[in-house]
Parts: C-alpha cells; structure tokens; sequence
C-alpha cells in the first residue's frame, strides 16, 4: 500500500468531521448534503482501499450508525442530522468499529448535555423528571416519558456533532487507522 492510500482515510475522516462540527456549531444544523456527502466519500474510500469488501463494511458501519442513533431522535433527544452524522461517520469505522464509534459518540455526548444542563441551572428539574419516570415504571410497571417543559434547560439544543467528531475520531485512533500518522511522527 502506497503512503497516500494509508494517510487517506483518516485524514478524509478528521477534515470531514471538523467540518462538520464547525457547521454546526454554527448553524445548530447538519444540512443534508454535507451528511451525503461524508457518507459517499466513505463508502468511496472503503472500496478504493478493500473493494467489493470495503463497501460492505462501509454499508454495516452506515446501518450501524442509523439504527442505534435513529430511538434517540424518536424520542426528540437529537436532531435528524446527528443521526445522519453518526451514520456517515459509521461508514469511516466500518463493521464492527461504528459499533465503538457509536457507543463513545453517545457517551460524549450525554456527558456534555448533563454538564450543559447543569451549567444551565436545570439540574434539579432533570433529575425530577426522570425521578417521577422511575417511580412511574416501579410503581405501574409501564414506562413513561416526561418530555421537557419548553424553556427549560433540558429542552434546549447543543451542536452534538462535536461528540460525533471526538467518538468517531477515538474509536479510528484505537482501530490503528492513525497509526500511519503516529509512525511518520515516530510515536
């Protein structure tokens, strides 16, 4: 494999997610294209480097990353275009890296929203709210949602691209896809 073709990968990955992240720190919105686009450069790169391969892995990391993004944006806690991201940058980790790339995203991003909220002065609502759905659920048995009353810091969106970017960046490092960087750095 030539320098380039190592080099590649992560280095679409990182400048595409930086994009992204900047986006929607400016916007609080991932447009459409700027998704698509990450998703075919992926998918391109998966099958330049693997083939038929590659582009299996690429559509496992795709599903990967919609499927287990697609209940948080069912239960309003994230936008469409998060999910979207999530499944692009699934198409950077493949089959079974989205996996990790998903699960730290998620973490990431619950921690920033937690301190978020907190920082907002919405704590004490928060952990009201989800107190009264655990007494509901011990109680009856059944789970019940109490979404956030409007205004309240809970209610209020954060730019989660960024904990799409930082999981999705992780999880490639401990895949070994920056190790082509760490070696040229003689780390």
């Amino acid at each position: 494999m030539d320098s380039f073709s190592e080099f590649a990968p992560a280095l679409a990955a990182t400048l595409w997610l930086a994009a992204a992240a900047a986006v929607d720190q400016m916007r609080h919105r991932i447009p459409n294209p700027l998704a698509v686009s990450g998703a075919l450069l992926g998918l391109a790169l998966q099958c330049w480097l693997q083939g038929w391969a590659g582009l299996s892995d690429g559509l496992a990391g795709f599903a990967a990353g919609l499927l287990l993004f697609l209940p948080l944006y069912a239960f309003g806690w994230m936008g469409g275009g998060d999910v979207k991201l999530m499944a692009a940058a699934g198409v950077f980790a493949g089959w079974p890296g989205s996996l990790l790339a998903v699960s730290l995203s998620a973490g990431i991003g619950a921690s920033a929203a937690l301190v978020l909220i907190g920082v907002r002065g919405g704590m004490v609502e928060y952990l009201n709210r989800w107190g009264h759905m655990a007494r509901c659920l011990i109680g009856t048995g059944r789970v019940y949602y109490v979404p956030p009353p409007p205004g309240s810091a809970a209610s209020q969106s954060f730019p989660y691209a960024f904990a799409i970017a930082l999981g999705t960046l992780a999880a490639l490092w401990w895949l070994g896809r920056f190790d082509p960087w760490l070696r040229l750095l003689g780390v």
